[in-house]
């Protein structure tokens, strides 16, 4: 029996008592499908590599729908290939471990390390698709986390969310009901349209949906748009965001190539689908998961477009799970959620399941057509960012994220098998090695070992890919895309070039205010500093001043010493000349002492009566005179000189 034929059989005996004779059939037909896709021989060689990725994908759910027989793409894969548990690293967000994953470097390297830093132009390191481009050929690139804006490239993208003013009436679509929308009491991007929207859901009968219509923002002549129209109910209508067309939005490189998709499949590309932050709201389930899977199918067709064409390298990152996962996962798992709506769990208990079904019957499409080309040098890696699991509070009925994600690897010369546990760095020197391509040495990531094992070549190292600093920034995403990213269910608060601007702009006013408090403490120390120079030369000039009548007073001191030193002199010649009459006066009273003229002291003299020895008139001392006579005399002859 071939092994087409014993999967057959298993298949028989594992599931189809479960699944009845029609899900049987599906199951048969499926297998062969997949079976029929691979089938040739395939050579051990540096071939192409296709990597698809399933953005939330977790075992816990395809492990056991594989063994149901379904997911038979998967399955295939998994029974021929190389699977395991591929690990995320914190933070798991999906545009920091996608770049993360087609890096080989950790987000404290690579520099996209939150929703505030989630495009390319955060990047610092060069992607596998720039690496592919120097050293081997051409990549071709859709839908990636992480890749908006586009960037040059050997080959082809369509970028990945989150993109910037992608969508206008909010990222989940608006509930109007027959009153709103006959009032047009909504948000410009339905009240512009108003007239397209009545007469596109006039005849829609409950659960109907329109094509897609044109639509436009009145204030903005260059806008063009698209959205669609589903009948909830008699008198409730659910329109999609409107979302942008126009080639002002630049999605794709080249940058037409957007337009070329959308006229060959003939519905416009749709970059980014509808979020789910309304999660809660109780109309949302119903038209949610239908509208997911609408994007999903533009985009899936997009990459199907490529999929036979020459390239060495393909990448498609296809989000439904993810986007289904968050508000659905609570019904397909009402037993984690005691609040959950037990109605509505019955009702959208298979929502998940269904984004898995979709998934792998877009991977096997896009098998099919790669086969097309050569498959006998086709390698397939199939990975997920993370894995899925309850949130952590029960009270909230969402699906959360989970560090286990989900690797495979089928291709020539790979033996099937579980292999060990890798990390979502391993993923990029991985394919570096099976493309035939020197790994880098300061990438955080090795290949994965079963890999180097079965296909037995040596895996050869370069020091690094990197061409000096890139230029990357780290400017927070703007205000549009952090409005897209909170209507998606990823973010919420303020936007964080909003919080930036405005603390640039309070830090530019304290700045200024600071400027004006030093420009007035200079102003206030220069006017002390002036009027203390000013006091100072004041005191400078009363101290010269003081200094000058000091001067001046100290030469009339001296002039006046100068005036009176003559007449000093005078008296004291006086006084000499006194001191001289005097002594003259002494002698001659000594002279007549010793002659004995002078009368004794000691005996009285009767009054009238002559004194003894008195001398005669002619020999008396004359008494001094102001006019130095004496009166009634003639002035007597000097005396002669002794």
């Amino acid at each position: 029996m071939t092994k087409a034929g014993q999967t057959k059989a298993a298949i028989t005996r594992t599931i189809g008592p479960s699944l009845g004779r029609t899900g049987l059939a599906l199951a048969l037909v499926a297998a062969s499908v997949a079976w029929g896709c691979f089938s040739g021989e395939r050579t051990r060689g540096n071939g192409r590599v296709m990597v698809l990725g399933i953005d939330g994908g977790t075992w816990t759910v395809i492990e056991p729908m594989m063994a149901a027989g379904e997911l038979p793409h998967l399955k295939k894969l998994y029974d021929e290939g190389l699977h395991g548990i591929l690990q995320s690293r914190p933070p798991i967000l999906s545009p920091v471990v996608w770049t993360t994953i087609f890096t080989g470097f950790k987000a404290k390297t690579h520099g996209v390390t939150d929703w505030k830093t989630s495009q390319s132009t955060n990047r610092r390191v060069s992607a596998i698709w720039e690496i592919n481009g120097e050293k081997k050929g051409k990549t071709d690139v859709f839908n990636v986390p992480g890749s908006w804006p586009p960037e040059p490239l050997k080959g082809v993208m369509l970028s990945g969310f989150p993109l910037s003013g992608s969508t206008y009436g909010g990222n989940t679509g608006e509930v109007l009901t027959s009153e709103q929308l006959d009032a047009g009491t909504t948000t410009v991007a339905y009240r512009d349209n108003l007239d397209e929207i009545r007469a596109r859901t006039a005849a829609l009968a409950d659960g109907q949906w329109t094509p897609w219509f044109p639509g436009k923002i009145a204030s903005r002549p260059s806008f063009k748009g698209t959205m669609r129209a589903m009948r909830l109910a008699p008198d409730k209508i659910y329109l999609t965001p409107l979302y942008r067309t126009d080639e002002d939005l630049v999605v794709s490189q080249p940058r037409g190539l957007r337009s070329e998709i959308s006229a060959r499949m003939g519905e416009p590309y749709i970059p980014e689908g509808p979020g789910w932050s309304r999660w809660a709201e109780p109309d949302t389930p119903d038209f949610l998961y239908a509208h997911l899977k609408q994007v999903f199918d533009i985009q899936s067709r997009a990459a199907l477009e490529y999929a036979a064409r020459d390239w060495d390298l393909f990448l498609y990152v296809m989000t439904l799970v993810d986007r289904v996962s968050h508000p659905y996962w609570a019904y397909a798992n009402p037993n984690d959620f005691p609040d959950v709506d037990r109605d509505k769990a019955k009702r959208y208990q298979s929502a998940v399941a269904d984004a898995y079904r979709a998934s792998d019957e877009a991977l096997g499409k896009i098998l099919d057509k790669a086969r097309e080309k050569n498959s006998g040098d086709l390698s397939v890696v199939v990975v997920s960012d993370h894995g899925f699991g309850p949130s952590r509070d029960n009270t909230k009925p969402l699906g959360a994220h989970d560090p286990d994600g989900i690797y495979l690897v089928w291709g020539p010369g790979i033996k099937p098998a579980s292999g060990e546990r890798a990390f979502i760095e391993d993923v990029t020197p991985t394919l570096l090695y099976m493309m035939g391509l020197p790994v880098g040495k300061d990438m955080d990531g090795k290949p994965i070992a079963e890999v180097t094992a079965d296909l037995g070549r040596p895996v050869e190292s370069v020091a690094t890919y990197e061409h000096g600093k890139r230029r990357a920034s780290d400017n927070p995403v703007d205000d549009a895309t952090w409005e897209q990213l909170r209507g998606l269910g990823y973010v919420d608060g303020a936007a964080p070039r909003g919080q930036q601007q405005r603390g640039q702009q309070q830090q530019r006013g304290q700045q200024q205010q600071r400027g004006q408090q030093q420009q007035r403490g200079q102003q206030q120390q220069r006017g002390q500093q002036q009027q203390r120079g000013q006091q100072q030369q004041r005191g400078q000039q009363q101290q010269r001043g003081q200094q000058q009548r000091g001067q001046k007073q100290q030469r009339g001191q001296q002039q006046l010493q100068r005036r009176q030193q003559p007449r000093g002199q005078q008296q004291e010649q006086q006084q000499r000349g006194a001191q001289q009459q005097q002594q003259q006066a002494g002698r001659v009273t000594e002279r007549q002492q010793q002659a004995g003229r002078v009368p004794d002291a000691s005996r009285p003299v009767r009054p009238g009566t002559p004194a003894v020895n008195q001398p005669l008139p002619s020999q008396r001392t004359p008494d001094p005179s102001p006019s130095g006579q004496v009166p009634g005399a003639t002035e007597a002859p000097a005396a002669p000189a002794r």
